[in-house]
């Protein structure tokens, strides 16, 4: 494309330009970056609480699980294996509580339907109160801290 014909769209779209830069602006102060977090704190965090809250959970909606594992994952909040291991993200510490107990609530979840069916949904659904798919979007806003 020739430049000034390039130059010419851009000026074309200069308000579009405007409200995007302001809009990505206020969605990254809302957002601010996390601060470089302290591993070895979170971990010893994680250890303390994700597991005693799992068994607070599990007990409290009657879920069976194995055993609990926390681990530096960076690709993931948690995951369940086939044999109904957790394996949590030490990186959970970094969210608010009640997002926390989500990913657990989910993660548990997985030990009664190891996929993400429409009955895997409809359980997590019924104990968030309805609100996975809020509380979904709101987790999907958060990020697990780069290294």
């Amino acid at each position: 494309v020739p430049r000034a014909r390039a130059l010419a769209f851009l000026e074309s779209k200069t308000d579009w330009v405007i409200r995007t830069r302001d809009r990505l602006a206020a969605r990254a102060a809302a957002h601010p970056a996390p601060a470089p977090c302290d591993i070895e704190a979170l971990r010893s965090a994680a250890k303390a609480e994700l597991p005693t809250r799992v068994e607070e959970l599990a007990r409290l909606h009657g879920f069976r699980y194995g055993r609990v594992t926390i681990r530096a994952s960076r690709t993931k909040w948690g995951c369940c294996t086939g044999d109904n291991n957790l394996s949590l993200s030490l990186f959970l510490m970094t969210l608010p509580p009640h997002l926390r107990d989500f990913v657990l609530l989910h993660e548990l979840c997985h030990t009664v339907h190891h996929d993400h069916s429409p009955h895997f949904h409809a359980l997590l659904d019924r104990l968030t109160g309805g609100n996975e798919k809020l509380l979904s979007r709101e987790l999907r806003s958060h990020s697990i801290p780069a290294r």
